[in-house]
């Protein structure tokens, strides 16, 4: 067995749990997802080995307060420090070890009254606003006071309830909502020109993993701040992503 093979075979295994449905184009899931493509490159030459798993969000959470899974990729959530970690600078999120920075956007039907001016909503009429399911930018909904609608598991099946008529608005990641308002949903949904909110995206691990291997952990996160700003990174990012596929 040659040393880099042993070195491999001792080395700890990072257990990974990512969404079973497309956050696009972020995570997907055959791993072509850019996030998930630069953790594999941050990974490189590292003391760790990756073992990837998927399950339905919320699963992924479950399974990683449980202890079946090391790491998941999400969005901060003070909700979610009891269990997990995040990489912290000066008491607050570190961008720089952020995996990509997302805007989150408001949809509605063509020709629909309903409405967001980046405070508030207006004509919902009642209805609730649809969001995925297990992501936690419903609980900033929540924090405003609306209903939500919370029980579609994928982007496209929120923006189906829309089209129906079912909820009259709907809050997606954008990159994702954009390239379904552009094929599936063209002419009949639109997108609000006021973001909902901003965030980034982490690649986040359990409180239990790092106490086990802080010095991997900390050296994890910065590969991820390296690597992001990297040619080949870039290259990456330059080519054009694969398709939805179905949801």
């Amino acid at each position: 067995m040659s040393l880099v093979a042993a070195s491999l075979q001792a080395a700890p295994t990072l257990r990974l749990c990512t969404a079973d449905v497309p956050f696009y184009p972020y995570t997907m899931p055959d791993g072509s997802g850019y996030s998930q493509q630069l953790i594999r490159l941050a990974l490189r030459g590292l003391p760790v080995q990756l073992k990837n798993h998927m399950a339905p969000r919320a699963r992924c959470l479950q399974d990683s307060r449980s202890g079946q899974a090391d790491a998941l990729v999400g969005v901060f959530s003070t909700e979610r420090l009891q269990w997990l970690s995040y990489p912290m600078k000066g008491g607050e999120p570190d961008a720089g070890s952020s995996l990509a920075q997302l805007r989150f956007m408001v949809y509605r039907r063509s020709g629909s009254t309903a409405d967001w001016d980046g405070k508030r909503f207006y004509h919902l009429d009642h209805g609730a606003i649809g969001v995925q399911f297990g992501f936690s930018y419903g609980l900033e909904l929540e924090r405003l006071g609306v209903p939500l609608d919370d029980k579609a598991p994928s982007a496209e099946q929120v923006l189906r309830k829309l089209e129906r008529g079912r909820i009259p608005l709907a809050v997606l990641q954008e990159e994702q909502g954009q390239a379904l308002v552009q094929t599936r949903f063209a002419g009949k949904i639109e997108v609000l020109p006021q973001p909902f909110m901003q965030q980034n995206l982490y690649l986040i691990v359990t409180r239990e993993f790092r106490a086990r291997h802080p010095a991997l952990v900390t050296q994890l996160w910065a590969a991820i701040a390296s690597a992001r700003g990297s040619a080949e990174y870039q290259r990456i990012l330059a080519t054009k992503p694969r398709p939805l596929g179905p949801q």
